[in-house]
Formats: structure tokens, C-alpha cells, sequence
């Protein structure tokens, strides 16, 4: 007769549980998704002028850019289109101007768009002194 083995197999040891990390992946996804302000980038770099106090902004819906050599843009357009688009609806507009651009430049762009119907008209600027 063959002897019967009343040994216990080997246990295999338990399998780590990857749920605990599925959650902490979720968790820093869901925190990068909500914290992150998701925003298309700025059609042209510019420089924004300093400004010798800090005001808050008013909330305009519309943002235009002015770069140094004067061209406008404004919601993916550039030059006269943009110019067009920015002056075919009244309301506030954001215009964020690089410091480089000369005043006389500036001044009859402005003088242009109040010529187009444009009232409400705020120029962005970095605080701090020049």
C-alpha cells in the first residue's frame, strides 16, 4: 500500500488588491479635472502695460487682444475681420494690449472702436510701478 500524504498544500499568498489605487487614481483625476482651468491660450503673447494700483476687473464676456504692431484679435480672427467681428455687437470688451504698442497707436485704435459704437472698453495692466 502507498502511503497517503496528509499534508496541507502550499498555500499561495493572497493576491494584492489593486482596488485602493484604482480609487487614489480616480481621486487625483477627479481633483486635477475639477481644480484645472481649462481654457483655450491666448491668440498672441503680448506684455501688458504696468499700472501704478491693482483694481479689479470687470467681468466682460468678450476679450480682445492688441498686439505691438496694432493688429486686433479677437475670437480666432486677426487684422479687419477681427476689427469687424469685435464692433458687430455693443457690450463690454476686455482689451488686453501689449505695452510695446505706441500710444498714438493706441489712442486712434481706441478713437476707432468708440467710432464703431464700442463704449465700455477696459485695458488690462499688470500691477506694480514702471
Amino acid at each position: 500500500m502507498s502511503a497517503l500524504d496528509f499534508n496541507l498544500p502550499a498555500r499561495k499568498p493572497p493576491r494584492e488588491s489593486v482596488v485602493p489605487m484604482i480609487n487614489v487614481v480616480f481621486l487625483l483625476l477627479i481633483f486635477f479635472l475639477i481644480s484645472a482651468q481649462i481654457a483655450p491660450p491666448d491668440p498672441v503673447e503680448i506684455t501688458p502695460p504696468v499700472a501704478d494700483s491693482e483694481a479689479p476687473l470687470p467681468e466682460a464676456a468678450r476679450v480682445a487682444w492688441l498686439d505691438r504692431e496694432g493688429i486686433v484679435h479677437f475670437d480666432g480672427l486677426s487684422g479687419d475681420a477681427a476689427f469687424a467681428r469685435l464692433t458687430d455687437a455693443p457690450g463690454a470688451v476686455t482689451l488686453r494690449a501689449d505695452a510695446a504698442l505706441s500710444a498714438a497707436e493706441f489712442a486712434q485704435i481706441l478713437r476707432t472702436l468708440g467710432e464703431a459704437g464700442l463704449r465700455d472698453v477696459t485695458l488690462v495692466a499688470t500691477a506694480g510701478t514702471p
